[in-house]
């Protein structure tokens, strides 16, 4: 009696597939491959010491090595299989060709046909493949092995068939089931739970060591050697014997294991009983249904009444049950059973995409709700599910039943399925379902509002004070938000940092927002955490029913568009407004030909020339992405947005980056030593890897780090500004130049900007154009030329469009200017020719020279 692995790894589709991904050796396979090469080598390092200076077999072995083979070969069709958790043991009864073998046959030809009629019985009878077969194979080499050792170790040569060379076939039976159960427990932990191997060996000794069994077929063994030394024909009635003796094992193992199902139906109910913890009760249902049905997969799927049902899932590759909120499909080979009717899905000729190999459903009744709890997938020790296991699975869910309405399973995930479990407020779901009510009921009556709030730089929060700071925080807020507008509406948490509300009984629009500025007082009150007052700020987006639409997502999904509009111009509160709208059709299908104009370089690049107004000397250019598409040129203050809301700004950056180098290389070459500007986004500012990005962009193009002018904006800096200025030092520690673009329209204030690692600064065209006529203009630009002045910074004035202008920063002592005075961006070739001498016909006074003339 010798054991073989049938552990219960799962052959279906979904690890089919996954058996043709690539080979890993800390997968459950790889791991038993592993073992298997450890057995093979000790096996053939043993066997090689054993044959030194002996031939492996003679002549007349080899016939008898043949005949032992077709032994084992028809050992293999007459199994017990044993379930064990997750895996199972199958008895044979090996031992009587192995005892022959041992009597009878060299240590290698014992090894050769244990293992060829091993492998000729698995193939044929037991239909075993890949990873199983070669487990089984090696651990057949191994037990002939170890059989062999301890053979030779007790039994006197010459004299096997006398009580010693009895002595040492028992012990040889007993220590091969011992290391057998052994390896093949170790196999069935790798697929199941590494962690409960040691249970599982302690487990295995006391049940799978039949004694009986083991001592029946080795004497019978025993028997028969001495029975055909004397009386070759005698060994046909000790077959017939021994058929006998396997049938009534057979029954009595069939027995037990009814008995064992009984047992594991008490322990089901008595694991269940007083348990009032959801997860764990449900985690007890679905681990306990998989072992006792073999089944690969359980899953329990509840219809709560009120929008999609849940179900939990527990397979092979879970360690707990996974959560699920799928609508169910009506074709679904388990539907039935949502209406009261078990299903037995029997295994199909063909395999059906989406379908399991076999199934059963079941219908679980209990107080308000209905369920089904189904297993799919049998484990390789079964054929398939049977009738009986189908009436098991019933008796399974009735119990189960109970447990589950004990606990209130159906209002808990009706609770859940609708409530936010951080702050306990309603969630999405229920928000949309209150919004629909609140428009079909009350916008006869006045405007529905829907404030959609976003705490600003609430990530700060988590990442300085610990996320166990930043959930007491909404907490709070969540209690206040309910508290302030009991009665008037809901109040819910969509995610993270967001609340949003329905306000009700408003008799104008203007009501909506003045509850929105309430919601934003509400958010900035001080929130005592632990030792420390936290105040938080949140932009407000709103929207209006009917004004602005009367479906509840509609609404939702523009009152979240004003959010963002409201976020990005630090408005505070902001009302939905259609330019605001980035999800038109129109930007929708700008986005995916952006993202395909990045990936493929179909973008081009403008130069703007930067000029010395004192001299005309060219001292460089700016670069500007365009887009040109077949209906036209799309504005970089349409594309640029688009491009951040689709996470393309590092892709964007990279090739004007790489673009404006490559011309200024070719500006350089024999020619002036100009520098070229690109602008960064505030997304690429806080990139780790931007100084490496850069510094490798210029070795590639062989320029100094000076040719290079870096624009950033003070908003962007404002935005990160811990992450920012670790970038801007490593940028300027590269030796790049660092600009702050359109100074004096963003909210930083001078001791922040004191404290930026830059070389110049740019004064924004809304304050140059017009300056020799509007004093507040002309007030702001000498006051930014002063500024610049005390703080050694190149001032650029951007915009210049006139000889006024260009006359009066001259005389005031600005650095660089660029304008359509000098010239309009120009395609990279048309700047080229301009360089060469020939400059746009409007500066004809100017005398533009490049930097060494």
């Amino acid at each position: 009696m010798t054991s073989s692995s049938d552990d219960g790894t799962h052959t279906g589709p979904e690890h089919a597939d996954a058996a043709r991904g690539r080979f890993s050796w800390r997968s459950p396979d790889g791991r038993v491959v592993a073992i298997v090469a450890v057995l093979v080598a000790l096996v053939v390092t043993v066997q090689a010491l054993w044959a030194r200076g002996q031939s492996l077999f003679g002549g007349r072995e080899a016939l008898l090595l043949l005949v032992l083979a077709t032994l084992f070969a028809f050992a293999e069709r007459f199994v017990v299989v044993f379930p064990v958790r997750r895996g199972a043991h199958t008895i044979s009864l090996s031992e009587v060709p192995l005892v022959l073998a041992l009597i009878w046959c060299s240590p290698a030809a014992v090894v050769l046909a244990r293992v060829l009629g091993g492998t000729a019985g698995l193939l044929a009878f037991r239909r075993q493949r890949g990873v199983k077969l070669l487990f089984n194979v090696a651990l057949y080499a191994t037990e002939a092995t170890v059989a062999t050792a301890v053979f030779r170790m007790i039994a006197e040569p010459g004299h096997t068939l006398e009580p010693r060379g009895w002595l040492a076939a028992y012990a040889a039976a007993l220590v091969v089931d011992v290391v057998s159960i052994v390896l093949v427990t170790m196999v069935i932990a790798l697929h199941d739970d590494s962690q409960e191997w040691r249970r599982l060996v302690t487990a295995d000794i006391k049940q799978l060591i039949q004694l009986p069994m083991m001592i029946v077929t080795t004497t019978l063994a025993l028997i028969t050697a001495i029975v055909v030394r004397d009386q070759m024909l005698a060994a046909v009635l000790l077959a017939v014997l021994l058929f006998a003796i396997f049938e009534v094992f057979r029954r009595y193992a069939l027995q037990t294991q009814g008995h064992a199902q009984v047992e594991q139906l008490y322990a089901f109910t008595r694991s269940l009983h007083g348990s009032r913890d959801l997860e764990s009760v449900i985690d007890t249902v679905l681990s306990r249904v998989r072992d006792v049905t073999r089944a690969d997969t359980a899953e329990l799927v509840v219809a709560t009444g009120g929008g999609e049902p849940v179900s939990f899932r527990l397979s092979a590759q879970d360690r707990v049950p996974t959560r699920h909120h799928d609508r169910p499909d009506p074709a679904a080979w388990w539907y039935p059973a949502l209406s009261g009717e078990p299903v037995h899905l029997a295994p199909a000729v063909a395999q059906v995409d989406g379908r399991p190999v076999d199934g059963m459903a079941v219908p679980v009744a209990m107080d308000r709700g209905t369920g089904v709890l189904m297993v799919y997938d049998s484990l390789a020790d079964i054929s398939t599910f049977s009738a009986e296991d189908l009436r098991l699975l019933q008796a399974l869910t009735a119990h189960a039943a109970v447990a589950l309405t004990n606990i209130g399973l159906v209002e808990r995930l009706r609770h859940t399925s609708m409530h936010d479990a951080l702050t306990g407020l309603p969630n999405r779901r229920l928000l949309l379902m209150d919004l629909r009510n609140a428009i079909e009921a009350g916008i006869i009556r006045g405007p529905v509002g829907v404030l959609l709030a976003d705490i600003d730089r609430f990530k700060e929060i988590n990442d300085a004070l610990g996320h166990d700071v930043g959930d007491d925080l909404l907490r709070q807020i969540g209690q206040r938000l309910q508290a302030a507008f009991e009665g008037r509406g809901t109040v819910a948490r969509l995610g993270g940092d967001e609340f949003a509300v329905v306000v009700t009984g408003c008799t104008s629009t203007q009501e909506v927002l003045d509850a929105a500025e309430e919601l934003r007082r509400i958010v900035a009150e001080p929130v005592p955490v632990g030792d420390m007052g936290l105040n938080a700020q949140a932009s407000v987006g709103v929207s209006f029913a009917p004004e602005h639409g009367i479906e509840p997502d509609r609404l939702l999904q523009r009152a979240d568009v004003a959010m963002y509009a409201a976020k990005h111009a630090h408005a505070g509160v902001r009302a939905y407004q259609a330019q605001d709208d980035l999800n038109t059709p129109r930007r929708l299908t700008l986005m995916a030909e952006l993202r395909s104009a990045v990936e493929n370089g179909a973008l081009t690049v403008a130069y703007q020339p930067k000029v010395d107004p004192s001299d005309g000397r060219v001292l460089g250019a700016e670069a500007l992405a365009r887009w040109l598409r077949p209906d036209g040129p799309v504005p970089p203050d349409e594309f640029i947005p688009l491009a951040e809301r689709a996470g393309l700004i590092p892709a964007l950056t990279r090739f004007i980056l790489d673009t404006a180098l490559a011309a200024c290389a070719q500006w350089r070459h024999g020619g002036p030593d100009l520098s070229v500007a690109v602008n960064l986004s505030p997304q690429i500012l806080t990139e780790p890897g931007l100084a490496d990005d850069v510094s490798d962009a210029l070795r590639r193009h062989g320029l100094p780090p000076s040719a290079l002018t870096l624009e950033i904006t003070e908003n962007g800096v404002m935005e990160d500004p811990a992450r920012s200025m670790r970038t801007l030092e490593l940028l300027h520690a590269l030796g790049v130049k660092l600009s702050i673009d359109d100074f004096g329209t963003g909210h930083s204030s001078l001791g922040r900007l004191a404290e930026l690692p830059i070389h110049e600064m740019k004064i924004d065209k809304s304050f140059v154009r017009g300056l020799t006529t509007d004093q507040t203009r002309r007030a702001v630009t000498d006051a930014a030329l002063q500024l610049g002045r005390t703080l050694g910074l190149i001032v650029v004035a951007e915009g210049v469009e006139d000889e006024t202008e260009l006359e009066y920063l001259s005389r005031h002592g600005c650095g660089v200017i660029q304008g359509y005075y000098i010239s309009r961006p120009l395609p990279g070739p048309d700047f080229a020719e301009w360089l060469r001498g020939r400059p746009t016909a409007h500066l004809p006074e100017l005398g533009v020279r490049t930097a060494d003339a």
